[in-house]
């Protein structure tokens, strides 16, 4: 799963790593809307809410919004730096400890939200940074995995690029492209699967976050932590 970076890796790999991390994703990012009152998984809301606090005059509320991006991007710029370090020396174990990086993130926010029991407004942003900052991670370390083509933690992309290939492969098949009509059933199917596996975890983490509060995180927290796990195995098991 973790030993091959880019056009080297199999359309099948791709889809096992999209659906899985994509569910983490959408469980995230609900559970934190749940919890936090932000979505924390992509900038574009982030973005637009501080344009929004800015324009109304309100600098506190603009502020923390803007923490919002600066920790999705921190957290891209860490998984990052982490990669390049080590996947010079061993790949698997470089995508272990990136993983590993974002697992320990979660858990930080389980642990720190339950401690303080936050309410007021800008204490729970500064609590969404952490969870922003945990899925700038992932999205780091899957699209570099990935040579750029999954993305797990926001949809808009991945809706825009299904309708595409929905559309080409009509076309191909219409006119009996057949090797061109099954490439695009390839992209179909993993654009499917990102989608189907980020609505999945959404609507699991919204039920569980209500339920069981702050500790709901500690699911995604868990699966990463075992995605971790399957890259350090990988990185011990021979070619």
């Amino acid at each position: 799963m973790f030993r091959h970076e880019g056009p080297s890796r199999s359309p099948r790999k791709n889809a096992q790593l999209a659906g899985y991390l994509a569910a983490v994703a959408g469980f995230v990012n609900s559970s934190g809307f749940v919890l936090v009152g932000s979505f924390t998984s992509h900038v574009t809301g982030s973005v637009g809410r501080f344009s929004d606090d800015l324009a109304r005059g309100d600098a506190s509320a603009a502020l923390f919004a803007g923490l919002l991006v600066v920790g999705f991007f921190a957290g891209a710029l860490a998984s990052s730096v982490l990669l390049e370090s080590i996947a010079q020396i061993d790949v698997p174990r470089a995508y272990g400890v990136a993983l590993l990086l974002e697992a320990s993130t979660l858990f930080a926010f389980v642990l720190v939200a339950v401690e303080h029991h936050a309410t007021h407004a800008r204490a729970l942003d500064a609590e969404a940074a952490i969870l922003s900052a945990a899925m700038g991670m992932q999205n780091g370390l899957v699209t570099r995995l990935s040579g750029a083509v999954v993305r797990t933690t926001h949809l808009t992309g991945v809706v825009t690029d299904l309708g595409i290939e929905l559309a080409r492969w009509l076309r191909q098949r219409q006119r009996h492209e057949t090797v061109a009509a099954a490439v695009a059933s390839v992209r179909v199917l993993l654009l499917g699967t990102i989608f189907a596996s980020f609505v999945v975890g959404a609507v699991v983490g919204a039920l569980l976050a209500m339920r069981l509060r702050h500790f709901a995180l500690l699911v995604p927290a868990l699966s990463v932590t075992v995605a971790s796990v399957v890259a350090f195995r990988s990185s011990a098991t021979p070619n």
